[in-house]
């Protein structure tokens, strides 16, 4: 079975739905195949690739979407992965919100399975998207509290996206700064 097919098993997110779920431990293989085929497809533009999000920090709850981050040398370059992304099943949504970065997602029916994050190599966005996994993995409490914050968001409200999304990132900048 090819990595798509793999991704499609995945229970993945309708739109605008917030849903976390235990950690799978099959997320980092699929994280990885994904990555290659991500690489394949841009060879010349991606020089840097990594499994980030809640689903790449074992024993966390997350939402059933892989996050990956694809990093090319300069912002300007970008350009050059958004076809052959599309090309491989991915959409473009352009910085959807974040100047600075490239957004993706692969979908199967109205199911998203996987968010793809674009930024330049070193920028302080890629650094943030690295460290804040790291951060989780290395502290325990932090992470059970993030944990809590987000099954608190989804009981209180569980479809308002915006407050959830605000409330993760609230969070991580208490969290690495």
């Amino acid at each position: 079975m090819g990595n798509v097919e793999q991704l499609e098993a995945m229970s993945g997110l309708e739109p605008g739905q917030i849903s976390l779920v235990p950690h799978d431990s099959s997320w980092s293989a699929l994280a990885a195949g994904e990555l290659v085929r991500i690489r394949e497809a841009c060879p010349d533009s991606i020089i840097e690739s990594k499994h980030i999000g809640s689903s790449s920090v074992p024993g966390l709850l997350s939402r059933p979407v892989l996050d990956l981050l694809i990093g090319v040398q300069e912002m300007m370059e970008s350009g050059d992965a958004i076809q052959p992304l599309k090309l491989i099943g991915y959409r473009c949504h352009g910085e959807q919100g974040v100047p600075g970065r490239r957004f993706f997602t692969l979908s199967r029916e109205t199911r998203c399975l996987v968010h793809v994050h674009l930024y330049r190599v070193g920028s302080p966005l890629w650094e943030a998207a690295i460290a804040f996994p790291d951060h989780l993995r290395s502290n325990p409490d932090s992470a059970r509290a993030f944990d809590e914050l987000r099954v608190e968001c989804v009981k209180t409200d569980p479809g308002d996206l915006v407050a959830y999304e605000k409330a993760k990132r609230d969070f991580e900048t208490n969290a690495i700064g």
